[in-house]
C-alpha cells in the first residue's frame, strides 16, 4: 500500500535471534483498525468473515479470514470481542480501505445495526515479543501479565507507560507476546520508553524481512505474498478457520467446490 516500513535495522538474521532469544519490538501502527459497533455487529461479521464471532466471548480474540464470493482470500487479520455490540477488527496494512468498503456494502440495504470507524490513523500500535517480552512490558505497567493472569487470544485494556492501551495478546511472529493499540500521539515516547525498559534484555528493533521469516517459521500466513488470486483458506491449510456449519459466510460456495 501506500505506507514505508523498516526493512531491517541490523542484518535481519541478527533479529529473528533477538526475538526468538530476548526480546524484540516491531512497529504494526501501519495495520488496518477497525472499531465495528452494534447490536447486529456479531451478525454481520459472521456473515463476511469465514470464522465464527457471535460466540467470541468478551475479552477473547480470534483469528478470521475474508473471501470474495468466490471463495478466494481477500484479506486476513484478528476480531478482538470488547463487549457484546462492539469489536476491534485489524485488517493487513495495504487492505484497510477495501476491508471497510467491504463490510459496508454486505451490511447496505439489510437493516442491520452496526456502525464502522476507521481508526487506523488514530492509534499506534507496536509488537512486543520474545521470551523477555514479559519482563520489559512488566516494567511499565501494574496489569498482571502472568500465563495464568493473561492468558494467549486475551484482550486487556490498561495502562502502559502511563498511556491508555489495548493489550492483544497474540503471536504472529510466534513468540510470546503482546500488541499494544494506544492513542497516536504517543507513538514515538512508547517506542522509546519500550526500548529502555528492554535494554537490559538485549531488546532490539525487526524490521519486516526478520518478521517475514519469524513468522514463516510457524506457518503464519501473509496474504498476496503467499496466496494469490485462485487461494482459497483450504489451500493455504486454514480449514480450522472455515465454519461450514453456519448458516452461510461470502466465499462459502467457491470454498466448498
Amino acid at each position: 500500500g501506500p505506507w514505508r516500513r523498516p526493512y531491517s535495522y541490523t542484518a535481519p538474521q541478527e533479529e529473528c535471534l533477538a526475538v526468538r532469544e530476548r526480546v524484540g519490538i516491531i512497529d504494526v501502527s501501519t495495520l488496518g483498525k477497525l472499531d465495528v459497533r452494534g447490536r447486529d455487529a456479531p451478525a454481520l461479521l459472521d456473515r463476511v468473515y469465514t470464522h465464527r464471532f457471535s460466540d467470541l466471548r468478551t475479552g477473547r480474540i480470534r483469528y478470521g479470514i475474508l473471501c470474495a464470493d468466490n471463495g478466494t482470500i481477500m484479506d486476513d487479520g484478528t476480531v478482538s470481542r470488547l463487549a457484546d455490540d462492539r469489536y476491534f477488527v485489524t485488517t493487513t496494512t495495504g487492505n484497510i480501505e477495501l476491508i471497510e468498503e467491504w463490510f459496508k456494502w454486505w451490511s447496505a440495504g439489510t437493516g442491520m445495526c452496526v456502525h464502522y470507524t476507521n481508526v487506523t490513523s488514530a492509534y499506534a500500535a507496536i509488537n512486543v515479543a520474545g521470551p523477555r517480552a514479559r519482563e520489559t512490558l512488566a516494567k511499565l505497567t501494574d496489569l498482571d501479565l502472568s500465563p495464568k493472569g493473561f492468558r494467549y487470544m486475551r484482550l486487556k485494556q490498561a495502562e502502559v507507560a502511563g498511556a491508555p492501551t489495548l493489550l492483544l495478546k497474540i503471536g504472529f511472529v510466534g513468540e510470546t507476546g503482546w500488541e499494544l493499540h494506544f492513542p497516536a500521539e504517543y507513538g514515538e515516547y512508547m517506542w522509546d520508553t519500550l526500548m529502555e525498559a528492554g535494554e537490559e534484555f538485549g531488546i532490539a528493533p525487526f524490521g519486516v524481512e526478520a518478521q517475514r521469516i519469524l513468522r514463516l517459521e510457524k506457518k503464519h500466513i501473509i496474504v498476496t505474498q503467499d496466496t494469490d488470486a485462485v487461494t482459497n483458506p483450504l489451500d493455504a491449510d486454514s480449514a480450522w478457520a472455515v465454519k461450514f456449519d453456519k448458516e452461510d459466510f461470502i466465499g462459502r460456495g467457491g470454498i466448498a467446490e
